[in-house]
């Protein structure tokens, strides 16, 4: 899809090649720095050598012969030394930015460059019988904003939430069930509970292991004569006996066994705790604007186990040890062994991960398929591709892990349950609701309360989403409610106020003659856009096509983010500079009142890719 700055781009090649001084192979166009009055450059190094002449020298005689032709975007050439800029013509500019926002709308921004091609991506994720806490807002976060870009790009884009809901971990809820009881609230306080069960039965699981490796020590003694143990041993012998006794891991990893095998009742339980799982999940989920198209949990690939482990024996990638479990070593130099099944028969977060993987590419056939996870999780996801290519289940399928940071509390500290500083979801975007309503509250207090209530949400949400987006995902990220929900600087609150805004500014304007909020807007003539800051803002909204192709392309929300904080910040200085519903004219007051509408639509389409609502007032 071609926007204005493409047209432009296209037209400075295309005069460039018409003087036949450079071939069109060493046409190599860059941004000029930011205290250079222009908006392309051309470095002349590279076709300077090829001449065999000065690039100053080459530029020149350039500036000369380049010929743009009369309708074209283009209003300035300039040699500077060894480069050599083209500028924008502002009317033109203008002309085309607003025409292509005002047909487009919602739409404007978007692009088709991933036409026909398919993508999976693998997020949120958390795990059935458990809150979701404030370190899974940042895979589903980050993963909705790529698989909502991605759109945004032209890509068929397919998000999965794997859920946690097989393995050990359920064995020992199962269990934990089985010695305390199963839960007898409901909601989240159910999921609570579950947790609490959990805990408590983990607890009991640790016991018996330092039991067992304490029987161990005293046994190992005993045999190298230590004088201590061989008078205790008759204890040691009664210890031993106790440590050979079926345990809690035990018992957790049998109860896995026996779900993976069928058993009625890990079935029933099983069930009943993934639909409270998902049904609680569901309702942050549309707090978080996050729709995720499938929800198939490590359980759906049950039957394709056996399948995998078989492919990697027969194929060499694995092997089984003498305890029977299945082992992949070796895979690259320096990458740790693992297993694809343990010794008892059970399956292991890898083997159902490649199960997930086959299945992926026989039903979406993916040219790439994301993993929007943490930091920790790199040697994993290493092993896992290094898996799948050995096995050849992906040949030119691109595999890629979207890693991400920590996230700790206003003091520096790392969230966590041990630490008693845990902040799970739903508590957290309450919280965010309580401080933005009290913003809201003292800001607007004439609205009516459920519009209060509905724009707090929007700006709470909203905040807690821009705080985890503005940057690098790999960084780890801290909840500063004072940064969050500033309604100055780099803030989701600012940039929706400065949406607000707008959107006041066109209701009163159309007020002052008469007209309702939702009249169409006047006729206007572009030329009357000529100010600084006009331009300023045309040219910000013209770089929202490539701020998407960018972010596509680096699987990056925080280049949207930075394009919907310098755009807010090009409208602060209009508003400061050029009135609207006191311009000096009716033909001026008409134009910028496109401009501001303009603005209001791109701003709206920017937080939309990162799931964030922009109220019409504030």
């Amino acid at each position: 899809m071609q926007y204005s700055l493409d047209q432009f781009e296209q037209q400075v090649r295309a005069a460039i090649s018409a003087t036949g001084d450079i071939p069109d192979a060493l046409i190599e166009l860059v941004a000029p720095k930011p205290n250079i009055p222009a908006d392309l450059a051309l470095p002349i190094f590279r076709a300077a050598r090829e001449r065999g002449m000065p690039a100053p020298q080459l530029a020149q005689q350039l500036a000369a012969k380049v010929q743009p032709a009369a309708d074209s975007l283009i209003s300035g050439v300039a040699a500077a030394g060894p480069f050599l800029n083209f500028t924008l013509d502002p009317v033109r500019l203008t002309a085309a930015v607003l025409a292509e926002v005002e047909q487009l709308g919602d739409g404007y921004g978007h692009d088709d460059r991933g036409h026909g091609q398919s993508v999976v991506v693998d997020y949120s994720a958390p795990n059935i019988a458990k809150r979701m806490h404030v370190g899974h807002i940042r895979s589903t976060i980050i993963g909705q904003s790529i698989v909502n870009i991605l759109r945004a790009a032209g890509y068929r884009v397919v998000g999965d939430n794997h859920l946690g809901d097989w393995g050990k971990q359920f064995g020992a809820i199962i269990a934990a069930v089985m010695q305390f009881g199963e839960p007898t609230a409901e909601g989240e306080a159910a999921l609570a509970q579950f947790e609490e069960l959990y805990t408590r039965y983990s607890a009991l699981m640790k016991q018996d292991v330092e039991q067992r490796e304490e029987a161990e020590r005293w046994v190992r003694r005993l045999a190298d004569g230590d004088a201590e143990a061989l008078e205790r041993r008759e204890w040691i012998a009664e210890l031993q006996q106790r440590a050979a006794e079926p345990n809690r891991d035990d018992e957790a990893r049998a109860w896995s066994l026996r779900l993976e095998q069928g058993d009625p009742q890990a079935r029933e339980l099983w069930q009943r705790t993934i639909d409270l799982t998902l049904q609680v999940n569901e309702r942050l989920y549309r707090r978080l604007g996050v729709q995720i198209d499938y929800a198939y949990g490590e359980s759906f690939y049950e039957s394709m186990m056996t399948g995998v482990i078989d492919m990697a024996l027969t194929k060499g990638v694995a092997y089984r040890d003498e305890a029977g479990a299945v082992v992949v070593d070796e895979l690259e130099p320096n990458m740790p062994t693992f297993l694809l099944q343990r010794t008892d028969g059970g399956t292991l977060y890898m083997t159902r991960d490649v199960a997930t993987i086959q299945f992926r590419m026989a039903e979406f056939t993916p040219h790439k398929i994301i993993y929007v996870l943490g930091i920790p999780q790199e040697l994993h996801l290493r092993q896992l591709f290094a898996l799948v290519r050995a096995l050849g289940m992906v040949e030119t399928t691109e595999l890629i892990h979207v890693k991400f940071g920590t996230v700790f509390d206003q003091n520096g500290q790392a969230l966590s349950t041990r630490r008693g500083n845990m902040v799970y979801l739903e508590q957290l975007l309450d919280e965010a609701h309580a401080r933005a309503l009290a913003v809201v509250d003292q800001a607007s207090p004439d609205l009516p309360q459920a519009e209060r209530d509905a724009i707090a949400e929007a700006v709470g949400v909203g905040a807690v989403i821009y705080n985890d987006l503005y940057q690098d995902p790999r960084r780890d990220i801290r909840l500063d409610w004072d940064r969050m929900l500033a309604l100055e600087g780099n803030s989701a609150p600012y940039i929706q106020y400065m949406h607000a805004r707008c959107r006041s500014i066109i209701r009163r304007t159309l007020q002052d003659q008469g007209l309702p909020e939702d009249a169409p807007l006047p006729p206007y003539d572009p030329a009357h856009l000529g100010h600084p800051a006009e331009t300023a803002v045309i040219k910000q909204l013209a770089k929202l096509p490539r701020a998407v192709r960018e972010a596509a392309e680096r699987y990056a929300p925080f280049v949207i983010a930075e394009w919907c904080y310098e755009t807010a910040r090009a409208l602060s200085a209009f508003y400061r500079d050029c009135p609207v519903r006191k311009a000096e004219s009716a033909d001026l007051r008409a134009a910028r009142l496109h401009l501001v509408a303009a603005t209001a639509q791109a701003l709206r389409n920017g937080l939309a890719l990162l799931c964030i609502r922009a109220p019409e007032r504030m």
